[in-house]
């Protein structure tokens, strides 16, 4: 009987954890937008790609606390974050064409609850000898600082470079 009463309090414990671990889930956009056409150039917003890696990058290392959705995270329950390019720059030529960067917003959402907020920023003065792979190691470096910051999120974080 007392070996019963284990299995079952044992299981009740690895439901609980997986339900609190379901909530815990943080869901991202599989396409982080530019805050505008002011935003790097018109061949970086079409060429690279860096903005769609990035999600996918973001789930992968999270050990399954982020998910990438297609849905308008406006529609999506539970926790949300809503990331947003606002500045870049990035030209191939590695060091001999000067500082790179990649800035973003970051709101983490439970419904109309604002849960946290940051800018990160990552910048280089090498780089890729191509623009797109400058974004696409930035944008790790990013998914990194992010990740970290999800582990205890706070108001108005500056993360990276701008921290």
């Amino acid at each position: 009987m007392k070996a019963i009463q284990g299995l079952f309090v044992g299981v009740m414990v690895c439901l609980a954890t997986a339900s609190a671990r379901a909530e815990d889930v943080v869901h991202v956009s599989s396409l982080i937008p530019y805050q505008s056409d002011k935003v790097g150039n018109e061949a970086v917003r079409k060429e690279c790609n860096w903005n769609t890696t990035m999600p996918r990058h973001m789930a992968e290392q999270s050990d399954g606390r982020v998910k990438v959705t297609e849905q308008n995270l406006d529609t999506v329950a539970g926790k949300k974050l809503a990331l947003v390019a606002t500045h870049l720059h990035s030209i191939g030529g590695g060091s001999i064409t000067g500082p790179k960067w990649l800035v973003l917003e970051g709101k983490l959402m439970e419904g109309n609850t604002l849960l946290g907020n940051f800018v990160v920023r990552r910048q280089t003065i090498g780089g890729s000898f191509r623009a797109c792979s400058t974004l696409e190691s930035l944008s790790e470096e990013i998914t990194e600082d992010i990740l970290k910051w999800l582990k205890a999120p706070g108001l108005n974080a500056n993360l990276g470079d701008a921290g």
